[in-house]
C-alpha cells in the first residue's frame, strides 16, 4: 500500500484505479438520466404498475401450488415472488418475525433497498431498540461507534456470513465495518444483544453480536446497475452480475463493484471507497453445500477533528474557539497537525470465508468454516520536533532533523507520522450435528490466529507545503545517527486462541417447547512484543474460561411465544493493551501497557413474542452483572490515535427492550415502533492517581456508565402506493454521560431519515427500474451525535482518601452530520 507525493496544490490525493475511471465522476449525469426518465414514463408507470399488481396478487396465491409454467418469463416470475414478500415485510422490513429463545433484532432486504445505497451496515440498524448509533459523515465511509444496553463496540462481535471482524483487535470492527459488504449485496442485519450462538467464532460479545448475512447468488443469469449523486458531490456506482446456474453443476455465483467519491461535508478533503464482492455456491444434494465468499475494499479518507464541547458550542454561537472545529485547509509550518492534509487515513482489506456443510446420513452432520482476513491501514499525521529531542521509547536519538549533519537544540522541522499497521486474522470452526426427532445438538472445535503489527517510521516532510511522502518511501525516513530507521512505535501484539464447545437441545409437546444447554470454553495466550530498543521487551499471558449457557423456550399458545436465556461472555485484554506508549519529544508515556485483567458478564433475559398475521411485538427484560469492566479509552499518541483499555471495575445493568410493527394496514401502512430503558450504575470506585502522587479513588460506585442513555425510541412508517413507496423514521436519544463522575453530560438528540422512491415500467432490458431519493437530518440540526472520548473527570474532584484529584481531559463529541440528500436509479437486468 502506498501513496504518490501530492503536489502542493493536491496534498495526499490519491489516484484513482483504472477499472473506475470512466465511471467515476459520471454521478451528475446518472442523477439527470434519472430525473428524466422518471418524468417522462410516471404516467406510462400508474398504468402498468396497476397492470402488474393486479397479476402479482393472483400469482402470488397460485404460487404455493403450482410451479412456474415454461413459457412464463424467466425474470417476471421471479420479480413477482420479490415484490410480493416484501410487500408484506413488517414494519417494511424494520422487524421481522422471531423464534430463537433469545432476542433478536433485525432488519431485513425490503427495508435495506429503501435506504440509501451509501449507508453503512451501522446505519441500517440505527433503530433497533438496542442501539446506539454514532457515526461521523453523511457518505457511510468512515465507520462510527455502536454500544448496545450500556456496553460498548469492543464488547460486541462482528460477524459476515458466519465469519467474524476484528475479534479481538486492538481497534473496535465499528470503525472500518462499512469496508466489508456493499449494502446492495446485504440480504439481512440481525443483533442479538446480549447474547451468541455456542459455535460463533467469537469471544468479547457480552453485548451479543451483529450478524450480516449477504444475498444468495441468483438461478438465473442477470445482474444489477445502481447509480447514485447527493450531497457533498457524493457519487457511486454499483454493478453486480449472477451467472445463474452453471449448466448442472449446482454452482451458482455473482461478483459485484462499486466505486464511491465524496467531499468532506466539514473541514476539506475527500473520500474514496472502491469495493468488491464475490460469492459462489455449489449445492450437493438436498443438504449440503460449499459457500465462498471474498471480499476486496480500498478506502480513503482524510479524518475529523473531534471537538469538546465548550469548542463545539462557542462555534455553534459564533465565538471564538480555543480550537477550530476542523482541520486548516492551508498549512502552517509552527502547527502542521493542523493541517487536514496531513491525516490521511489509507485502508486495505480482504477477506475470504468457505463455510461448507456435509450431510453424513439421515442423523449426522458436519460444518467446517475457514476463514482468513488482512488489514493494512495507514494512519498519517505529523509533528513539530526539536532536534536534541527526539525519543525512541524512553531513550534519546540523535536524529538530524534538518539534513545538515549536525544536530543542534535550535532547529526544528515538521516531520511525517505515519501510522502503518498491518492486522491478520484466521481460523477455523468444525462441528459435527445431529438431527432427531426430538433432539438436536452439536460438538466443536474452534481455532483462531492474530496478528497485529504498528510501526510509525518518521519521515522528512515539505516544510512550505505540508506534503508528505508516500508511507512506505523509506528513503524518506529518519534514520538516527548511527543508521537506524527511527521509529517512534513499533510492535507486535498477537494472540492463539483454542475452544472446544458443545451444547443440546431437547423438544418437548411437539415441539412446542424446548430446552438448550451448551458451554463453550476459551483459552486464549496473548503475546506482546515491543522492538523499540530502548523499551524492547515482551509479555505473554494465559487466560481460560468457560462460557456456559442456557436457553428455554415455550408456544403456549398459537402466535404466543416465551423465552429465557442465561450466558456467560469472557473477554481478554487486546494483546496491544501489554504495549507501553512514549512520547517522541518528551519520553514520557502516553498510554500505559499496565496488565488489565479478563472481563468476565454474567446475563440473563426473559422474552415474550406475539406474531399475529398482522400484529407483530417482541418484548425483552434483561439484567447483566459485570466484573472487571473493560474499557477502551480513545485518545492520542504523537497525534495518532490510539486506543487504551483499564478495568473500572463492575457494573449492573438492567432494562427492557420493545418492538412492535405490522404487516400492511389498509394495503398501504406499516408503522414500527421500537423503546428501550436502560438503567446501568457502576458497582466500584474508579482508581485513579490523585494530584499528590498518591493512589486515591473517584467516587463513581452508583453513578451512571458513561455513553449509557436511559431512554431511546424510534418511529417508523412505510407506505406503498402503486409504484410508489416511502419509508421514514425519527429516532430519539436521551442525554448520555461523557464521564464516570457524571459531570459533563451530552444532551438528548433526534435524528430522522426519509426514502422516496418510485417503481419505473420496464424498458429495454431493465427489468425493475426504481428511481429513489434518501434524506437524513432533514431539519438540518447542528447538533453533537455521540461521545468519542470519554474522561474520568471534566472538573475537579476530592478523591475517597480526600486527596485532590484535577480535571482530566475534556471529552471529545461527535457533530451529527448535516442535511444530506441522495439520488439513485437502479435496475436489474
Amino acid at each position: 500500500m502506498s501513496s504518490t507525493i501530492p503536489a502542493p496544490s493536491d496534498p495526499v490525493r490519491p489516484c484513482r484505479l483504472p477499472a473506475f475511471s470512466f465511471l467515476a465522476g459520471r454521478g451528475k449525469t446518472i442523477l439527470a438520466a434519472a430525473t428524466i426518465l422518471s418524468s417522462a414514463t410516471v404516467l406510462a408507470a400508474n398504468a402498468a404498475w396497476a397492470e402488474d399488481t393486479t397479476k402479482t396478487r393472483h400469482t402470488r396465491k397460485a404460487a404455493h401450488h403450482a410451479a412456474p409454467t415454461a413459457t412464463e418469463s424467466k425474470g417476471s416470475q421471479e420479480s413477482i415472488s420479490v415484490l410480493g414478500q416484501r410487500s408484506q415485510a413488517p414494519g417494511g422490513g424494520m422487524m421481522r418475525a422471531e423464534t430463537a429463545a433469545r432476542s433478536v433484532q433485525s432488519v431485513t432486504q425490503a427495508y435495506i433497498e429503501m435506504q440509501s445505497p451509501t449507508s453503512s451496515p451501522l446505519d441500517l440498524i440505527k433503530n433497533l431498540p438496542s442501539v446506539n448509533i454514532s457515526t461521523p459523515d453523511p457518505s457511510g465511509n468512515e465507520g462510527g461507534s455502536i454500544s448496545s444496553r450500556g456496553l460498548y463496540d469492543n464488547d460486541i462481535g462482528f460477524l459476515l456470513n458466519g465469519m467474524p471482524i476484528a475479534n479481538g483487535s486492538s481497534t473496535a470492527a465499528s470503525n472500518f465495518i462499512q469496508n466489508y459488504i456493499d449494502s446492495n449485496n446485504i440480504a439481512s442485519e440481525s443483533m442479538t444483544p446480549g447474547s451468541i450462538s455456542v459455535e460463533d467464532p467469537l469471544t468479547s460479545a457480552a453485548a451479543g453480536a451483529l450478524s450480516i448475512t449477504t444475498r444468495a447468488p441468483s438461478q438465473k443469469f442477470g445482474g444489477f446497475i445502481s447509480g447514485s449523486y447527493g450531497s457533498f458531490n457524493t457519487s457511486r456506482e454499483f454493478i453486480r452480475l449472477d451467472s445463474g446456474e452453471i449448466g448442472h453443476s449446482g454452482i451458482t455465483s455473482y461478483a459485484s463493484f462499486s466505486n464511491m467519491h465524496s467531499d468532506a461535508w466539514r473541514g476539506s478533503g475527500t473520500s474514496e471507497r472502491k469495493h468488491m464482492d464475490f460469492r459462489m455456491t455449489k449445492k450437493i444434494g438436498e443438504r449440503s453445500s460449499i459457500d465462498l465468499f471474498v471480499g476486496y475494499n480500498h478506502s480513503f479518507y482524510y479524518q475529523n477533528r473531534y471537538p469538546t464541547m465548550a469548542n463545539f458550542y462557542a462555534d455553534k454561537n459564533g465565538l471564538p474557539v480555543t480550537t477550530p472545529i476542523s482541520y486548516t485547509a492551508t498549512f502552517n509550518p509552527l502547527s502542521p497537525s493542523s493541517y487536514y492534509g496531513v491525516h490521511g487515513s489509507d485502508k486495505d482489506q480482504f477477506y475470504a470465508s468457505l463455510p461448507m456443510n456435509f450431510a453424513l446420513n439421515h442423523l449426522f452432520s458436519v460444518t467446517i468454516t475457514p476463514y482468513y482476513q488482512r488489514g493494512a491501514i495507514t494512519l498519517n499525521s505529523a509533528s513539530r520536533l526539536q532536534e536534541g529531542h527526539t525519543y525512541a521509547g524512553t531513550a534519546l536519538q540523535k536524529v538530524d532533523l534538518n539534513g545538515d549533519g549536525k544536530i543542534s537544540t535550535a532547529t526544528r522541522a515538521d516531520v511525517s507520522t505515519n501510522s502503518m499497521s498491518m492486522n491478520q486474522q484466521g481460523g477455523v470452526v468444525a462441528s459435527l450435528h445431529w438431527h432427531g426427532e426430538n433432539n438436536d445438538g452439536q460438538i466443536g472445535y474452534w481455532h483462531e490466529e492474530n496478528s497485529y503489527s504498528l510501526k510509525t517510521p518518521l519521515s522528512r516532510m515539505n516544510q512550505v507545503t505540508g506534503a508528505q511522502p508516500s508511507d512506505t518511501d523509506t528513503a524518506a525516513y529518519y534514520r538516527t545517527t548511527s543508521g537506524n530507521i527511527y521509529y517512534s512505535t513499533n510492535y507486535v501484539g498477537s494472540y492463539s486462541l483454542n475452544s472446544g464447545f458443545m451444547e443440546d437441545t431437547q423438544f418437548f409437546l411437539n415441539h412446542k417447547m424446548s430446552l438448550t444447554g451448551g458451554i463453550k470454553v476459551v483459552s486464549e495466550t496473548l503475546r506482546g512484543q515491543d522492538f523499540l530498543a530502548s523499551t524492547a521487551s515482551s509479555s505473554n499471558h494465559t487466560f481460560v474460561s468457560p462460557m456456559p449457557r442456557m436457553s428455554w423456550s415455550w408456544d403456549f399458545a398459537p402466535h404466543h411465544q416465551v423465552y429465557i436465556n442465561a450466558e456467560g461472555d469472557f473477554r481478554a485484554p487486546s494483546p496491544v493493551n501489554l504495549i507501553t506508549r512514549y512520547s517522541t519529544s518528551t519520553g514520557a508515556m502516553t498510554t500505559s501497557g499496565a496488565n488489565a485483567k479478563p472481563q468476565y458478564s454474567i446475563k440473563e433475559e426473559l422474552g415474550y413474542r406475539y406474531t399475529g398475521d398482522v400484529f407483530l411485538a417482541d418484548v425483552s427484560v434483561y439484567n447483566f452483572n459485570v466484573t472487571n469492566r473493560l474499557l477502551s479509552l480513545n485518545t492520542y499518541s504523537n497525534d495518532v490515535p490510539v486506543s487504551e483499555t483499564l478495568n473500572t471495575g463492575g457494573e449492573t445493568i438492567r432494562g427492557v427492550d420493545l418492538m412492535l410493527s405490522t404487516k400492511p394496514l389498509f394495503h398501504r401502512f406499516r408503522p414500527y415502533l421500537s423503546f428501550e430503558y436502560l438503567h446501568a450504575t457502576m458497582d466500584n470506585n474508579l482508581p485513579i492517581a490523585a494530584d499528590n502522587g498518591s493512589i486515591d479513588y473517584l467516587k463513581t460506585r452508583g453513578k451512571t456508565p458513561i455513553m449509557t442513555p436511559k431512554f431511546m425510541g424510534s418511529i417508523g412508517l412505510t407506505y406503498t402506493e402503486g409504484p410508489f413507496f416511502l419509508n421514514a423514521s425519527i429516532r430519539y436519544t436521551d442525554k448520555q454521560y461523557s464521564t464516570f463522575m457524571n459531570d459533563q453530560t451530552m444532551p438528548s438528540y433526534f435524528s430522522d431519515s426519509l426514502a422516496l422512491g418510485y417503481h419505473l415500467p420496464k424498458f429495454f432490458i431493465a427489468q425493475s427500474p426504481v428511481f429513489k431519493l434518501n434524506f437524513t437530518n432533514l431539519t438540518g440540526q447542528y447538533k453533537l451525535g455521540g461521545v468519542y472520548y470519554f474522561a474520568e473527570n471534566a472538573k475537579a474532584t476530592t478523591g475517597v482518601y480526600g486527596n485532590k484529584i484535577s480535571a482530566d481531559s475534556a471529552p471529545s463529541y461527535y457533530i451529527q452530520p448535516p442535511f444530506s440528500m441522495m439520488g439513485s436509479l437502479s435496475t436489474s437486468f
